[in-house]
């Protein structure tokens, strides 16, 4: 018998929900399950997806793919046994980004996830890049090491008053940056700052245009995550002609400032693996290393169209 692939009516939802945690321990599961169910129903039907896999009426699989905003979507490797059933299910993912329109579809896996890695590639979501997660305490601010230089001038973003303002130069960050370069080939200065805005729970409050003398240098987006108290740097850019002169360094350096002064404890971020010159600024301020997640994606570019339904 072939496997189908739909997506989970909400009498459905409970089963396909026990079949993902069938693995919990009793005492975690029922949690589990209402915590995710809660998640699912609270949020627009077309946000969150469960899809579920059948053979001959017997559920085999399933899925949940997520919609944060109209650029991106996440998802996590299905929940099967089977080799078949998981691809099918990737499969359908697949033709729900794609019709979504979306400029990127997107899982996190550990890179030891060997078998699932390949799993996501030959069913369309190739590796990407790695993410280099990294964790800043807020001790010791007073010791990092920063150039001497004049203090920046800043604003904070306000969409009636300079939101184009903020566009243009986030378009110019995005020229020869070294942080995941192949997305700025596949979305927009507005996508990124819709995706920028979907991270944590502060949407824009803390981000910061940073100018001098009449010129504008660069911006840092932070996002705060109130159950954790924490602060996360969702976007940080130099503009080109402004590189090389510790902008950067500076920029950071306000935000871990800004986050200490609201008593977060501590600031995280995610850096392309391969940004040695990034990775050497947060380190220098005083971010550690956490853990490393391999990022397996379907991009825009591999759309045959842009299309703006995701049902």
């Amino acid at each position: 018998m072939s496997i189908t692939v739909s997506l989970a009516t909400t009498e459905e939802q409970s089963e396909a929900s026990a079949f993902i945690f069938a693995d919990s321990s009793e005492a975690e599961r029922e949690i589990q399950i209402q915590e995710f169910l809660e998640s699912i129903n609270g949020s627009n039907s077309d946000q969150h997806q469960i899809l579920i896999a059948r053979e001959s009426g017997t559920l085999v699989g399933a899925g949940v793919l997520v919609f944060t905003d109209t650029a991106t979507a996440f998802f996590w490797p299905p929940f099967s046994q089977s080799n078949d059933c998981a691809d099918a299910i990737l499969q359908e993912m697949v033709r729900r980004i794609d019709r979504s329109g979306v400029s990127i579809g997107q899982s996190l896996l550990s890179p030891r996830q060997l078998q699932q890695r390949k799993l996501l590639t030959r069913n369309g979501f190739p590796h990407l890049t790695d993410l280099l997660f990294m964790r800043h305490p807020l001790t010791n601010l007073s010791q990092s090491r920063l150039p001497v230089q004049k203090p920046l001038e800043w604003v904070q973003y306000d969409e009636q008053q300079n939101h184009q303002r903020f566009l243009d130069l986030l378009d110019q960050t995005h020229q020869s940056s070294h942080d995941c370069p192949v997305l700025n080939d596949i979305r927009t200065a507005e996508e990124s700052l819709v995706s920028h805005r979907s991270s944590g729970d502060s949407d824009q409050r803390y981000w910061y245009l940073f100018h001098r003398a009449g010129i504008d240098l660069g911006v840092l987006l932070l996002s705060e995550h109130q159950a954790d108290n924490v602060w996360e740097v969702v976007y940080m850019g130099v503009a080109p002609e402004q590189r090389g002169h510790g902008y950067g360094t500076a920029f950071i350096q306000h935000g871990l400032q800004q986050a200490q002064a609201q008593h977060q404890s501590a600031v995280i971020l995610a850096v392309d693996y391969k940004n040695s010159f990034a990775i050497k600024i947060y380190e220098d301020l005083g971010f550690v290393r956490q853990n490393t997640l391999s990022v397996h994606a379907r991009l825009r570019s591999q759309f045959p169209e842009k299309k703006p339904n995701i049902n």
